[in-house]
């Protein structure tokens, strides 16, 4: 790649923001698995109608075009939205592979360049702008890092909607900078488990210092949401639709790659609820989403990598499970480890979640994508690393993307190969400062 080339790639020139989204479930040859009511039969449209905006329930029950186009049209006012922020960087870690040693190439591709620095946006654009067209006036969700409650505070606000976030206590006083962020937008923020529900009452009664998780904060959102009027659940990972507004990263990816001339031999991202993963791989996922001029060589490794101390997709059961802590949310079909795990108390919140998003599941369990994990001592080390060969300090949930990247580096060295890889950086650590300074023992 020469210089001007990759100068133009880095910045993103000479390519345009997709106008549309892959729609990986009417692409693959695998029949997508619909979720289920309490009583295990298969869901309906109207009745997820009641818990999400009507068109996330259309995507979601694959109705209509979503069950059969290949490709959807993204909407005029997401598209301007996108513009924003879109397209994010691909570029070169050379300074990465100097400190590595290593002989073959490593890029990467950048979703933290948005104004709340994740690739969270990305559907919580959508989801805002649906539920605006629909005439409701708020939405409700749970967050873990807060990635994504900032990303839905700040969609809401460009929508003219209220936002209401049950954030996970761990995170909730570990990371208040995001919380910030999102009342910066105009949401309103609760500590998970809350004062505000039932269930969280019930659970704060048992210990006060409840830490949560992801699954308690679902069903706070859901039971919360039920008693207020005009309001939906918005979900940022545990949805197929979520999953489908990702695949913007993807698309922009196989551009991008085009243009470098450059051909992965292996695709690393990380994995909480697994939609930044999708979003992309869904290209090479995909038997004909990728472009001819990317046809025909060897399929590239998919490697999704989770936290060892939730090993949802390394040891977790792939069945029908709830999405949320208390059986309050629709059932769906993925690799779980039940909803009444609670997680160690661990610095990368986005990944403590009990199961993985149902697309996700359903690649892995048919051996398109590989699973891989990652120890939190191994994530931080690596996200320094980072930060001291390339400048740029990566939230924590991304370093094990990272972490795993050095591990098949260690392994391509010692047999003597050398690879071309290319790893998704989800989102900043510049908000998670508090977590690093923790881990490392910093004053």
């Amino acid at each position: 790649m020469s210089a001007i080339t990759e100068l133009r790639t880095q910045t993103g020139d000479q390519i345009s923001v997709p106008e549309q989204w892959l729609n990986l479930a009417a692409q693959i040859p695998w029949a997508f698995p619909l979720p289920h009511n309490a009583e295990g039969d298969t869901e309906t449209r109207e009745s997820l109608g009641r818990i999400y905006s009507e068109e996330c329930a259309r995507i979601e029950m694959l109705e209509g075009e979503y069950r059969t186009e290949p490709f959807i049209s993204v909407p005029t006012d997401v598209l301007d939205e996108y513009a924003k922020y879109r397209p994010s960087r691909f570029q070169r870690a050379r300074g990465f592979e100097k400190h590595l040693d290593y002989t073959g190439q490593i890029y990467f591709k950048r979703e933290d360049g948005n104004p709340t620095g994740s690739h969270k946006p990305n559907t919580a654009i959508a989801q805002a702008f649906y539920a605006r067209a629909q005439g409701l006036t708020g939405l409700v969700t749970d967050t873990g890092a807060g990635q994504w409650g900032a990303a839905l505070a700040w969609a809401c606000h460009t929508q003219g909607l209220e936002c209401s976030v049950f954030m996970t206590r761990n995170s909730f006083n570990s990371k208040p900078y995001r919380r910030y962020l999102m009342q910066m937008s105009g949401a309103r923020v609760f500590a998970s488990p809350s004062e505000i529900t039932s269930q969280g009452r019930a659970l704060l009664k048992e210990d006060q210092n409840h830490r949560g998780s992801l699954g308690i904060g679902m069903g706070e959102a859901m039971e919360y949401m039920r008693t207020q009027s005009g309001t939906r659940l918005a979900l940022g990972c545990m949805s197929y639709y979520a999953a489908m507004h990702q695949t913007i990263i993807g698309q922009e990816l196989v551009a991008q790659l085009e243009m470098a001339e450059v051909v992965p031999d292996i695709l690393i991202g990380c994995v909480g609820g697994g939609t930044n993963f999708i979003g992309f791989v869904a290209p090479f996922a995909s038997d004909n989403a990728l472009p001819a001029s990317l046809r025909g060589s060897k399929r590239p490794r998919l490697v999704a990598v989770e936290s060892a101390n939730i090993p949802v997709l390394t040891k977790g059961v792939y069945e029908y499970e709830f999405a949320d802590a208390f059986g309050l949310t629709t059932q769906v079909k993925m690799y779980t480890l039940g909803r009444n795990f609670l997680p160690d108390e661990i610095h990368a919140g986005g990944l403590r979640y009990h199961g993985k998003s149902p697309i996700l599941s359903l690649l892995v369990h048919e051996g398109r994508i590989e699973a891989a994990a990652i120890d939190q001592n191994e994530a931080f080390l690596a996200g320094k690393i980072f930060f001291e060969s390339e400048g740029i300090l990566a939230a924590p949930e991304s370093s094990h993307a990272i972490a795993y990247v050095i591990k098949e580096i260690d392994r391509e060295k010692r047999e003597g190969t050398a690879a071309t890889i290319v790893f998704c950086l989800s989102g900043t650590g510049y908000l998670d400062l508090q977590s690093y300074s923790s881990f490392f023992g910093m004053r």
